[in-house]
């Protein structure tokens, strides 16, 4: 029985240091990947932040539409579709910047904590509401003093997308949960198409005409949400 106990801690204390050795990993790759970001100044670690936000956010919204796709919710998953494409754009605006300023920076792992449909719609507008409240006011605070013009613009165009993400869900999530059912299948019938701003992320139910609402591009730069299969 000692022989067993004697066993089972040696086991324990196998597995522990295993997986501080792994979590240890993890954080000096994460560390590494800022090494050169961190000595570039305010701006490209405020930025480097931003597009894992961003990435997070894209591949959530690729999950959720995933789960409405599953739960018959044909227009709402085609929505977060579109807002995944949207984030896509901002993720990569951050990237690029980074990469000219010098820094470099990659995507860690996304925890996606996923729920039904109706769940992962309250989720989303929190999600968003945190971006224009919290993440994008601070991030132009933190940006400031280094008056780099372009991260200042790239930060304000994600930050009105995300305000037209939150409008286009709210429209849904303020019928939840008594009316869910019967608004969510007036989407799937009246849900027209999306078309996404390549250049600041817009998301719109049409192509704006004479130019883009958040960075006033030409209406070229909206290109057409595919729909979900």
């Amino acid at each position: 029985m000692d022989a067993i106990r004697i066993r089972n801690a040696r086991d324990g204390r196998r597995a522990f240091l295993h997986n501080a050795g792994a979590l240890l990993a993890g954080l000096t790759a994460w560390k590494s990947v800022f090494a050169v970001t961190e000595e570039k100044g305010q701006t490209v670690v405020a930025i480097a932040y931003a597009f894992q936000r961003e990435t997070d956010a894209q591949r959530r919204y690729v999950d959720f539409a995933g789960v409405a796709s599953q739960e018959g919710y044909k227009g709402i998953a085609y929505m977060f579709m579109a807002f995944a494409a949207s984030e896509g754009v901002h993720a990569r605006n951050f990237k690029g910047l980074v990469t000219r300023l010098g820094g470099q920076v990659n995507a860690a792992p996304t925890t996606i904590k996923r729920g039904t449909t109706k769940q992962n719609l309250i989720a989303a507008v929190d999600d968003e509401i945190d971006s224009i409240d919290d993440l994008y006011p601070r991030t132009l605070e933190r940006i400031r003093p280094d008056g780099n013009a372009e991260a200042m613009k790239l930060v304000k165009f994600a930050w009105e997308s995300e305000r037209q993400h939150r409008d286009l869900i709210q429209k849904i999530r303020r019928y939840s949960p008594m009316l869910f059912e019967q608004v969510a299948k007036a989407i799937d019938e009246k849900t027209g198409l999306y078309f996404v701003c390549q250049t600041c992320g817009s998301t719109l139910n049409k192509v704006p005409s004479p130019n883009c609402p958040v960075c006033a591009g030409t209406p070229e730069q909206y290109h057409q949400v595919p729909i979900p299969g």
